[in-house]
């Protein structure tokens, strides 16, 4: 990636990135952490919900696909 123009990407040696924006890594719907060790960051919308949650819903199953 060269750039993200709504600057909604960073990127760098992951310590860095942690540093500047936290470690969090777990939101609704992406599995547990402790499952998938994600190397990634995510400062979440101040609505988002936790790993876990099921309170909201899929609006167009066709983008999802199942394994």
């Amino acid at each position: 990636m060269d750039s993200c123009p709504q600057r909604a990407l960073d990127f760098g040696p992951v310590d860095e990135l942690r540093a500047k924006y936290g470690t969090e890594n777990q939101i609704a719907p992406l599995p547990s952490a402790s499952f998938t060790h994600p190397n990634l960051i995510i400062k979440p919308h101040p609505k988002a919900r936790p790993t876990g949650d099921t309170e909201g819903a899929i609006m167009n199953i066709r983008e999802v696909r199942h394994a």
